[in-house]
């Protein structure tokens, strides 16, 4: 089965963009991005396309399902 994924309307719940257009995430969804370049004006979109892949979907519904539940997104 394809895992739902987000798209750019869903994730500005997620987080906020700065003047520059590059989207932060919240400090409860946070965690899964430590790994991930953080955005720059080279790069805008890095934290912003991680949050759009199955894998941070899949990521979400098993730690905040309550989050992924809001999108369509679960087991």
């Amino acid at each position: 089965m394809k895992m739902k994924t987000l798209n750019w309307q869903s994730i500005r719940a997620f987080g906020k963009t700065d003047s520059a257009g590059r989207w932060y995430p919240d400090a409860d969804v946070a965690e899964y991005f430590a790994a991930i370049r953080s955005p720059s004006r080279a790069w805008p979109h890095s934290y912003a396309r991680a949050a759009q892949t199955a894998k941070f979907a899949r990521w979400l519904a098993e730690n905040r399902p309550e989050q992924a539940a809001r999108f369509g997104i679960g087991k």
